[in-house]
């Protein structure tokens, strides 16, 4: 069954961290979501893409989506200084 979805947002946490070799992010709403980078913004980037992605692959295979990124509001988590938060809007259109 092909599913047809067009701008369908979520908003996914990624956490960036030093590494290294430079940047490690990852989305503890994505299992197995883990992107590298030669800096934050390149590491964020990445992951971003990485969920659009994933998210994208979940809805063509009918798995479910993870309910709190559907609904997470720029929540913010306590993190050590060498660790940033971020929350990122992704679009979603699958034909």
């Amino acid at each position: 069954m092909k599913v047809k979805v067009k701008g369908l947002k979520f908003k996914v946490p990624i956490i960036i961290e030093p590494d290294s070799v430079g940047f490690h992010a990852y989305s503890p709403a994505l299992k197995g979501l883990h992107m590298g980078g030669d800096t934050e913004e390149e590491a964020l980037k990445n992951a971003r893409d990485a969920a659009i992605a994933y998210l994208e692959s979940m809805i063509s295979h009918g798995d479910p989506i993870p309910l709190d990124i559907m609904e997470l509001k720029g929540a913010k988590t306590a993190l050590p200084d060498n660790k940033s938060y971020h929350v990122e809007e992704v679009k979603i259109d699958c034909q």
